[in-house]
């Protein structure tokens, strides 16, 4: 079954009714946790102050503030939209890069939340003191809107990435049945290699820059301060995705290990999202540290591309050989 990012999948025989409760409960599930975010940010977008102490509360009202908060809630339908499409059977029938691409950029959002703040709440609870910084953000917001909308951030992506993987299981199901090295190099292989070699470079400089960060709270050219040790370990679980980045990339796309596709693809895929929805978010200031996020930018794009194209390319060739008889048995 070849996997191409604008046709939509073929038939598939019906799921097993446990299978398809499971299913169902996740996806609405995962729909659920948006509320209480999607909640909170109509009510500002609004002009309503919940959840917000006096200080700076003129400023959620300012128009960049607002227009960011549209943008966010956007983004929290949009994963909604994308928990719905994985469910039921017309998300099939949406092109493959419809649903990849928000749920890419979602999962590297998403991820270092369900990895970093458990983490980091655990890191803060031994280092003593709490993980809301003493200046900032926590002077404008009550400690509860923390709670709701963080975690409701590492629910989501645990939701939306269960529901993405049973999709996937469906849709794709030969990418759960490769080997690795069994994945063959197509005529574009060349610029995978060029596009994977480099930005796993750039991944692992970003990386070891982000824990510098995390270490030193944000000096050493930082575009900000990390006063507690959950920040601090928010910081280092991103420098780390950077290096699974690189890892799963060049694993990828060298053709590296004898195990199944699913580990260097995850990492992979889970680290290049990171690399280019953080470097994206952070990339608009000035200096070092806005420089060092638009590196990490392009590098998550080149490993997104670089990624896609061997699949593409490694999948349709496989399918041609298992039709014609070459290379398999």
């Amino acid at each position: 079954m070849t996997l191409s990012l604008s046709s939509p999948a073929g038939r598939h025989a019906p799921a097993d009714r446990r299978l398809w409760r499971v299913r169902l409960a996740i996806c609405w599930a995962a729909v659920a946790v948006c509320v209480p975010y999607l909640t909170l940010k109509a009510i500002w977008i609004a002009g309503g102050n919940v959840g917000l102490t006096g200080a700076d509360r003129g400023e959620m009202h300012e128009g960049s503030v607002v227009a960011a908060n549209v943008v966010t809630a956007a983004m929290d339908l949009a994963g909604a939209a994308v928990a719905l499409a994985f469910t039921y059977r017309w998300g099939r029938r949406i092109p493959a890069w419809l649903v990849l691409v928000p749920i890419w950029v979602g999962t590297g959002l998403l991820a270092p939340f369900a990895v970093g703040l458990p983490l980091g709440l655990l890191v803060q609870a031994i280092a003593g003191g709490s993980p809301v910084p003493a200046s900032g953000d926590g002077d404008a917001l009550h400690t509860w809107v923390f709670a709701v909308v963080y975690g409701g951030f590492v629910l989501q992506a645990v939701l939306l990435l269960a529901a993405f993987t049973l999709h996937a299981r469906t849709r794709w199901p030969e990418l759960f049945e490769l080997r690795t090295r069994d994945l063959p190099k197509g005529l574009t292989h060349p610029l995978q290699v060029l596009f994977a070699n480099g930005s796993a470079a750039v991944a692992v400089l970003s990386g070891a820059v982000q824990i510098a960060w995390a270490v030193t709270g944000g000096r050493l050219g930082g575009d900000a301060a990390f006063e507690t040790a959950a920040q601090r370990t928010f910081v280092f679980v991103g420098g780390t995705l950077a290096f699974v980045a690189a890892a799963g990339i060049l694993a990828l796309v060298h053709r590296w290990g004898r195990g199944s596709l699913r580990g260097p693809l995850t990492a992979a895929w889970t680290g290049a999202g990171a690399l280019f929805s953080w470097g994206l978010f952070g990339a608009g200031g000035e200096g070092f540290g806005a420089a060092v996020h638009t590196f990490t930018t392009v590098a998550g794009l080149l490993m997104g591309v670089a990624g896609a194209l061997a699949l593409i390319e490694g999948t349709g060739r496989s399918d041609k050989d298992r039709h014609s008889g070459v290379g398999g048995r």
